[in-house]
């Protein structure tokens, strides 16, 4: 224990400016006055089994530096065999080596109970995370950072890192905790979840509270200063991070973290439960033969001229469809392109745009799917329509 907290402290001592700095916050281009306090948003509670775009985002087309050492890419964020799986592997992309996925909420949350299942990846150099965020670029209020952390460290996936900033644009909080679990975490999931309250924060495991901060110590995060997105990640370290979570070297295929759900119960009086919600029924009213868009994920070439849409096709109990005939649009800066293209063993059908140099926005738009014994339901669609800048 006082080795591992020792390795901790040094990383935070070697990064912290950086993490603070640029996680999940590099999608702004600059620093700017801090924007009107967003709402609070209610509970809400994803078995993972399609992309709500209601509720989260895929981190795309940006890079945060140092000491990450991987660029986002929304292609890196699938849903697989049930789960939210986020994929690291070794495209190179935006001047990084590796490329990976993230998966951030759209609005802000309060006081309350945030729980995740999930599997982290054991493999040195590799972090897998659950959080919560809000910063200078992210806002969420204040403009200051604020963050409430679960961290895994691939170079050990028996411990735990539970850890918070509050208000700490200096990065000077030493308020890490490196827990023992008993357990290799990489061999299944189990439930992580904290409990962010105005007097601290309670940690838990599986439903059992493991580990508590409070104001008393140390002064915690404030939802009257900022509200705090959800936030899920996967990356590689560089080398001002290897005392920490060890040397990262790429060993010759993809990894990959799975959550089976995440749950945010709004309140104070909220009860951290750890146990998961049970599969999500299909869609209301989506006919047992019926097909459907569960996600478009519109990403660019490496040189900005060529948008690519991926096209996940479904069926009602949310399982990946091959053989369905799909058809799109182009509009936008670029208007042509692949207008059919047939779902693989995976139930993804990928198009292709025509190469422009022109700047603007890309627009790709599922006009019908079609099939042999499947009917289209264009209501169930998660998306329709995906849009790109380029």
């Amino acid at each position: 224990m006082q080795q591992s907290t020792a390795r901790g402290i040094l990383y935070v001592t070697l990064c912290a400016l950086s993490l603070g700095t640029l996680q999940g916050v590099s999608a702004a281009p600059s620093k700017g006055r801090p924007a009107k306090p967003p709402r609070a948003e209610g509970s809400f509670e994803d078995a993972f089994q399609v992309f709500d775009t209601t509720r989260w985002t895929k981190a795309d087309g940006w890079a945060n530096g140092s000491p990450f050492d991987n660029a986002w890419s929304a292609d890196h964020v699938a849903f697989e065999r049930g789960a939210l799986v986020l994929r690291l592997d070794d495209s190179a992309m935006l001047g990084e080596p590796y490329t990976s996925g993230e998966y951030r909420t759209v609005g802000y949350y309060g006081y309350g109970c945030f729980e995740a299942s999930f599997r982290p990846v054991a493999q040195p150099g590799i972090v897998t995370s659950f959080f919560s965020f809000a910063g200078p670029y992210d806002n969420g209020g204040n403009g200051q950072h604020n963050e409430i952390d679960i961290e895994f460290t691939g170079d050990d996936t028996r411990w735990v890192q539970f850890n918070f900033w509050t208000n700490d644009d200096t990065y000077s909080a030493r308020n890490e905790e490196l827990l023992y679990l008993g357990f290799d975490a990489s061999r299944g999931a189990h439930a992580y979840g904290f409990k962010w309250t105005s007097t601290g924060i309670q940690w838990f495991i599986d439903g059992e509270m493991v580990f508590e901060a409070l104001d008393a110590h140390a002064p915690t995060p404030k939802a009257a200063d900022s509200l705090h997105r959800i936030m899920l990640n996967l990356w590689a370290v560089d080398e001002t991070a290897e005392a920490w979570a060890g040397t990262f070297e790429y060993p010759g295929q993809a990894l990959e973290s799975a959550y089976e759900w995440a749950r945010y119960t709004a309140g104070e009086d909220c009860t951290v439960s750890g146990i998961g919600p049970e599969d999500s029924p299909p869609p209301d009213e989506v006919e047992p033969d019926a097909v459907y868009v569960a996600d478009i994920a519109l990403t660019l070439n490496a040189r900005g001229t060529q948008a690519i849409a991926r096209v996940t096709v479904v069926d009602a109990s949310g399982q990946p469809v091959s053989g369905v005939a799909a058809t799109g649009e182009w509009t936008g800066a670029i208007t042509g392109g692949d207008t059919g293209e047939e779902s693989d063993a995976d139930g993804i059908a990928t198009f292709y745009s025509s190469r422009s140099r022109s700047p603007g926005t890309v627009n790709f738009c599922v006009r019908a799917l079609s099939g042999a014994g499947v009917t289209y339901d264009p209501e169930a669609n998660r998306e329709t329509c995906d849009s790109v800048a380029k």
